[in-house]
């Protein structure tokens, strides 16, 4: 008598099918975003990471608006599209927005949203470190490029470093400049140990540093 095939019998330890489902749907429940205008206070990392993305593709779109402007500025020799002190206000923000707003934030942000998945782990040590960070970022971001817009952005050049700071500058733009970056410094201090904490301890068992997938 030909014996016909049948089911393999679940393992004792193995939840059931209804049980494990609803445990997924707990869980989604618990890590979805918040809705209406809750969701900017979500802490999820997947979140965080892609409004950092996304706001240091703004400022890096800002950057770019800047760098057109200086260009049309040079096009021709005599050109007073721009007054030299606005010129040079244009020139130290759009340096600073490229270099510390898109250059090394970008990096961070792709790394928000990739290494709890790299490491096989929920969400990052300390989601609200993540969110501080962002929100650090943002307001250091809207103090230095609102500058602008008041006739009290610095002027030193480039991302004021010497020797083009090296005289006197009167006004406040060099304070609007160390108090954004005040507030940048702090994000980047947060994204750094929230990166850091996580490679380390966020690890499965049996991942060692040499193990976790280059990305």
């Amino acid at each position: 008598m030909k014996s016909t095939p049948t089911d393999p019998e679940p393992l004792a330890h193995e939840p059931p099918r209804e049980l494990q489902k609803a445990q997924e749907e707990r869980l989604s429940k618990v890590w979805e975003a918040p809705k209406g205008w809750r969701y900017w206070s979500a802490v999820n990392n997947t979140k965080v990471g892609v409004w950092y993305t996304a706001t240091a593709f703004l400022f890096f779109l800002f950057g770019g608006v800047l760098a057109l402007l200086m260009r049309i500025q040079l096009a021709v020799p005599g050109n007073d599209f721009m007054s030299a002190e606005t010129y040079n206000q244009v020139f130290t923000v759009h340096g600073s927005v490229m270099m510390f707003l898109f250059a090394i934030p970008i990096f961070e942000s792709v790394a928000v949203i990739f290494l709890p998945q790299m490491l096989g782990a929920r969400d990052l040590p300390f989601p609200l470190l993540s969110a501080f960070g962002y929100w650090c970022f943002l307001l250091g971001g809207v103090f230095l490029s609102g500058s602008l817009l008041f006739d009290a952005a610095p002027r030193g050049g480039w991302f004021m470093y010497p020797p083009l700071t090296s005289s006197y500058q009167p006004g406040i733009g060099a304070d609007m400049w160390l108090l954004g970056f005040s507030f940048i410094e702090v994000a980047a201090i947060a994204a750094a140990v929230e990166l850091i904490v996580g490679t380390l301890k966020c690890r499965p068992p049996g991942m060692r540093i040499n193990l976790i997938p280059l990305y």
